[in-house]
């Protein structure tokens, strides 16, 4: 048997030895005795939830059939029976486990509110005494919240012996959380349990105590994760959106309680509500970057307006390593930094490019929630608007990287320069320069790769993914692409590249399925063998005047 097969089944093998124990631990009387308390009547606040709800997706699941990303469950009609069907990893568990339901079934209105207290009677039945999976840290925070922020929904209409059952279970889970909170897989999870476990006591009579341990992990964990400028250490603008909304939550109930606000969670949310902003485009969505999506465009705008005077967004995010160009309807967003992070997306150079509310030019996205080589795959530099090879070379993996912005009256001008490595001087160097002018309606850019090796030199590809809504034809010089957002909007790309070409690719910033897109990619024509010094491929975005749009089977772009 292979080495990495055994491997494999001895890790499966620890990981249900230890499933066992923590289940025999949770349900032995001993623990179950740690988690009684006070059994509260009400709560003592509700917050609001600035996310939009989908109305489609809770009337999918209460008839008994859900999909989330790949996966699928069908219940044929009984919906309670979900809790059995549903397998017990991956982002359909999460999604029914930690409650995010509940939101959409606050669009149905009274025709949700019994649906969905079937649901949570029917995970009461299974879970309500404890559950290794169920029980999660990082699970168990973010249903907590949930519960609390639509607790008139789970509530209404009905009696007290379900109001007592439910406020019960809430607060066991609660003094639970306070006990495991340190346990949650990732910071970004150890971050947001902590903010759940606050909030939840903040809300719960009773559970004043467990609000104080959620606020010092809370601190405790801003501290080490919050970079000086705002930005989180994931460089995920989706998880920087949803902490800086959880973090509001909990100043509110803090003020609705009457309660001293810490000085640290007041600084806090308005120096990362403005680094959330700073990743705001024209539709009111956000760019997307190292896993993140580009979400919801009612959260953003909730975030916008608590922000305070004094943390006004900048164009240049300097400790997380982003660069903004902002000109009339364009905007620019580069990534200026290593790539690095949690997650390791490389990225590095990439950019976002938009005109009002229209996207251009994209990432493909995070395929964490999608099963097999998804979220291998769109980590990888050819997954992002930046230079990459065919095969993959690892060339500035670990090199430094420096980057030098000027303005004036007539545009900007952003320089992004990444070595190999830092000791050595002759080895490999991409500059990516860009130019934005002051009207908007003129992107230019310039790719030199100075030293490049030789497989480099055949093998490297400069890739430009455009955005699903974005129509694209090639001009029949062969030298440009003609591109239609659905804004009717129509530009021009055009490039000195040996080799132009339009391919299929995918965009996962949506959030759910990939979504069929094409890429621009400029390749070397052969084996090149002009100057052996330096590859230098200039190309530009350029507003065409009058709309464009896609006519025709064969989808060939037209003036109106």
């Amino acid at each position: 048997m292979p080495a990495t097969r055994r491997g494999n089944q001895a890790r499966a093998g620890r990981h249900d030895l230890v499933a066992r124990v923590q289940r025999v631990w949770g349900e032995s009387p001993f623990y179950q005795a740690r988690l009684r308390g006070p059994a509260p009547d009400r709560l003592y606040h509700q917050p609001s939830d600035p996310r939009t709800p989908d109305r489609a997706l809770a009337e999918s699941l209460f008839r008994g059939r859900l999909a989330i990303g790949a996966e699928s469950v069908d219940c044929e009609g009984e919906v309670e029976r979900i809790w059995d069907l549903v397998v017990a990893t991956g982002p359909l568990h999460s999604f029914l486990h930690d409650f995010s339901w509940l939101r959409h079934a606050e669009a149905m209105g009274e025709a949700g509110a019994r649906p969905a207290r079937r649901l949570i009677r029917a995970w009461l039945d299974r879970c309500e005494r404890w559950s290794p999976d169920a029980w999660a840290p990082y699970l168990t925070g973010e249903r907590l919240t949930q519960l609390c922020c639509h607790a008139a929904l789970a509530l209404r209409g009905e009696d007290a012996l379900w109001r007592s059952r439910l406020l019960s279970s809430m607060a066991r889970q609660t003094r639970h959380l306070a006990r495991v909170c340190h346990r949650a897989e990732t910071g970004y999870e150890r971050l947001m349990t902590a903010a759940g476990l606050a909030l939840a006591g903040l809300c719960l009579p009773g559970c004043e105590e467990q609000a104080e341990r959620g606020l010092e992990l809370l601190r405790r964990e801003l501290r080490l994760q919050v970079r000086p400028d705002g930005g989180h250490i994931s460089r995920n603008p989706s998880q920087q959106l949803a902490i800086v909304i959880r973090l509001q939550m909990i100043l509110k109930a803090l003020e609705a309680r009457r309660m001293p606000v810490p000085g640290f969670l007041r600084h806090t949310v308005g120096r990362m509500a403005a680094n959330a902003l700073f990743f705001r485009c024209g539709d009111g969505s956000l760019a997307v970057f190292n896993g993140g999506y580009e979400d919801d465009p009612k959260s953003v705008l909730a975030v916008r307006q608590a922000l305070d005077d004094d943390s006004v967004p900048q164009g240049f995010a300097r400790h997380s390593g982003f660069q903004r160009l902002e000109a009339a309807r364009a905007v620019v967003i580069a990534d200026v930094s290593h790539g690095r992070g949690p997650e390791r997306f490389d990225g590095a150079t990439s950019f976002h490019f938009s005109s009002g509310r229209g996207r251009i030019v994209v990432n493909c996205g995070n395929g964490g929630h999608l099963p097999g080589e998804w979220s291998r795959a769109l980590r990888q530099a050819a997954a992002h608007s930046t230079l990459s090879s065919e095969p993959p070379l690892a060339l500035f993996g670990g090199g430094a990287i420096a980057h030098h912005r000027a303005e004036d009256i007539r545009g900007q001008f952003l320089e992004i320069e990444r070595r190999a490595h830092a000791d050595a001087p002759d080895g490999p160097r991409h500059l990516r320069r860009f130019y934005l002018s002051a009207g908007g309606d003129d992107l230019r850019g310039e790719d030199v790769i100075f030293h490049p090796p030789e497989a480099l030199r055949r093998t490297w590809r400069i890739r430009f993914h455009l955005h699903p809504g974005m129509k694209a034809s090639l001009a029949r010089d062969g030298r440009s692409v003609i591109l239609a957002p659905p804004t009717r909007e129509g530009w021009r790309f055009r490039t000195d590249a040996p080799e132009l070409r339009l391919e299929k690719s995918v965009y996962c910033g949506a959030g759910g399925l990939p979504a069929a897109a094409e890429q621009i990619v400029l390749a070397p024509g052969g084996l090149e063998v002009g100057d052996r010094e330096a590859i230098v491929v200039r190309w530009a975005f350029r507003r065409l005047d009058g709309a464009w749009t896609a006519e025709g089977d064969d989808g060939k772009l037209e003036r109106d």
